[in-house]
């Protein structure tokens, strides 16, 4: 039979990526290229007067409009989302009224992702004057001056580059003023993506080594013993290498520069290569693969029935319902398996940052070489290399925030959302707002994936949903800790006696523990019998036992700072964000008040605004100022805080889990 040929694509339906725009357009592709083009691709259009991005979702085959343009060109050569991601992006944009261009937008990492902008520059009759020693204008206002100057110093300006440089400053009128009366010139501009493959140059031996070892005493003139010594060191460097190495490990080692590399290139004995390099966000995660566990009956009854989910056509979302310590973790990481082994991939959801070392090592542990990470922490580099990696079906794996429900996998086979009660998944401060938990049944619904949803205190919303059998519900009631090996372990690295094991016998392989007790203490009653710390006096005496039993300890506070309300004694003046009224906190570390909520900061001041008055007083708790009172209640302690001040850093989570872990706090 001969083949069948399908009709060429004439019109392209595009989301196009313009603030504010919701609608789609029509384009006509170029006839001499239309075959290259595929729904999912990222590609430039005219639109208006300026070229802006946008992602083909369709090819129609009457254009809505009589009169199209034609689309610019491809910006990526494979396919940006995929079919299932087009129509979740859809269903978020028509729940959420967001732009379903700038939805989609949102799927595909920062940098690749551009949006149009406005360059302001000097017009040419500015220029002229001011080559002239001449101004502009004369009767410009201080912020048109402050405008002009800036041009003038820095050359042409972007409108982004100007809202870093003037924050909350209402710069576009003055612009627009400026151009209205000829001395600015504006124009329409798309960068292009800022983020791209990383290309690392190393060197590679060529040829045979016994032609090469005739060459070591001739590998520079004669009276340049030092170059010589280098190429010597670089050439066996090479040679002794399986692989190409990296040059700038060459000069490290060996302190030669570039000439060096080029004399020995000409001899023909190296090869500069250019080699694409994976920015690996894990790269330095130590792995510890143990035993599979025995599942409890609990366990293995809910894992029976999510096998079950897994042969279902159309699975409904799973809650799996169970009591911290419960043992959710391995259900999930049983769930990847089974998924992996039907060639699929899975995507792991946890509500905060700060969980996701925690969640990443132990899915490492289980697969090595298969998981990916993605959050906003990481370089843009590396999200772009993690986002590569998934959508080319090289991981299987990938664990995140919210956004990493947005992950490109080619063929999705799980969604877990752990955590699933938790306020962070949804996204309200910028568009597109959308909820995770909502985003993933969704999203499952549309793939044919599994989705299970974890968490010991599920919403009322969820509960609801569950017991009316639009999803299926799943309980684990017993609090399981660990293997009675594992907890010898543990308890011999942390030099604790076994006789202060708190665990009791779940069967013959598995220990467990009741819900620990709980105390409520009223700080008023304290203050009467003259305790003025902010720790009541039980919890001075438990910090002290746990101590003496070299046991560690977790305080938790979910406020930053040493001060939460700041105000003048005499007339009541509260210190608030001049941009959004919250209070402002204080920070002992360094003198300063700072609004959590848009980050304006200013140091503390010394007297009233108001009044004049030096009684500035300080109330209300942060995490700051209980590490500086258990410091002074328990002199010597190893503390660490574990807060956003801490954790600005890159890997900063990392590092205090496994101090933490280590018992060196």
């Amino acid at each position: 039979m001969p083949d069948i040929v399908l009709p060429k694509a004439v019109y392209a339906r595009i989301a196009v990526n313009v603030p504010h725009v919701q609608g789609i357009f029509d384009y006509h592709l170029p006839e001499e290229t239309s075959q290259d083009f595929k729904i999912g691709h990222l590609v430039t259009v005219p639109f208006g007067k300026q070229s802006v991005q946008g992602i083909i979702i369709e090819f129609p085959d009457v254009p809505a409009v009589p009169q199209t343009k034609a689309v610019q060109k491809i910006l990526d050569p494979l396919p940006v989302v995929t079919l299932g991601q087009i129509k979740l992006a859809q269903s978020i944009s028509l729940d959420t009224l967001s732009p379903l261009g700038l939805t989609l937008q949102a799927m595909i990492p920062a940098g690749l992702s551009v949006q149009s902008d406005i360059q302001y520059c000097l017009s040419e009759q500015s220029l002229a004057l001011l080559e002239g020693g001449e101004t502009p204008l004369a009767d410009l206002s201080p912020s048109q001056t402050h405008l002009l100057d800036l041009i003038i110093e820095r050359g042409p300006l972007r409108g982004r580059q100007l809202d870093r440089v003037l924050p909350h400053k209402n710069w576009r009128s003055t612009a627009g003023s400026l151009t209205r009366r000829g001395v600015l010139i504006s124009q329409s501009t798309l960068g292009d993506p800022t983020v791209k493959p990383k290309m690392e140059r190393q060197l590679r031996f060529r040829g045979k080594k016994t032609a090469a070892f005739k060459q070591m005493e001739d590998l520079a003139r004669k009276g340049f013993p030092e170059a010589l010594a280098r190429r010597q060191a670089v050439l066996k460097m090479v040679m002794e290498g399986e692989d190409s190495i990296a040059l700038t490990v060459i000069y490290q080692e060996t302190g030669a520069n570039l000439a060096d590399i080029k004399q020995l290139a000409l001899r023909g004995l190296v090869d500069i290569i250019e080699v694409h390099v994976l920015r690996d966000p894990l790269e330095e995660i130590k792995i510890s693969p143990g035993p599979t566990p025995v599942l409890t009956p609990d366990q293995q009854q809910a894992w029976d029935m999510i096998q079950g989910a897994f042969l279902a056509e159309k699975p409904k979302p799973l809650l799996l319902h169970g009591v911290t310590g419960s043992g959710k973790t391995e259900i999930y990481l049983r769930a990847v398996e089974k998924t992996i082994q039907e060639g699929k991939q899975a995507i792991i959801l946890v509500p905060e940052i700060a969980l996701t070392p925690q969640t990443v090592t132990r899915f490492m542990n289980r697969f090595p070489d298969r998981v990916g990470i993605l959050n906003s922490e990481l370089s843009q580099g590396e999200r772009y290399d993690t986002w590569q990696l998934a959508r080319q079906g090289a991981l299987d794996i990938v664990v995140g925030p919210r956004s990493g429900l947005f992950t490109p996998f080619p063929n999705l086979g799980l969604i877990v959302v752990d955590e699933c009660h938790d306020d962070s998944y949804y996204q309200g401060e910028i568009s597109p707002r959308y909820h995770a938990l909502q985003g993933a049944i969704q999203y499952a619904e549309i793939t044919g994936a599994v989705c299970i949803l974890g968490s010991a205190t599920p919403d009322i919303t969820t509960l609801y949903q569950a017991t009316r059998g639009k999803w299926q519900i799943l309980t684990l009631p017993e609090r399981i800790l660990a293997h009675r090996e594992a907890i010898l372990d543990q308890l011999e690295a942390a030099d604790q006696d076994p006789s202060t094991n708190r665990y009791h016998p779940l069967n013959e392989e598995l220990q467990a523990a009741n819900l620990p007790s709980l105390h409520v203490v009223d700080m008023r009653t304290e203050l009467k019998e003259g305790n003025r710390s902010i720790f009541s006096v039980p919890l001075q005496d438990k910090l002290k036992t746990t101590l003496e039993k070299n046991q560690q300890a977790i305080l938790f506070l979910n406020r930053r700072g040493s001060a939460t309300y700041v105000f003048c004694r005499d007339c009541g003046y509260a210190l608030r964000c001049p941009r959004c009224e919250t209070s402002l906190t204080a920070h002992q570390s360094d003198n300063s008040l700072r609004c959590h909520l848009c980050g304006y900061r200013r140091n503390t001041p010394q007297t009233c605004p108001a009044c004049g008055s030096n009684r500035i007083r300080q109330i209300g708790t942060g995490t700051e100022q209980v590490e500086s009172a258990l410091q002074k209640l328990l002199p010597g302690i190893r503390s660490m805080r574990w807060d956003r001040d801490t954790t600005r850093t890159k890997g900063a989570h990392w590092e205090i889990m496994e101090k933490f872990s280590s018992h060196q706090a």
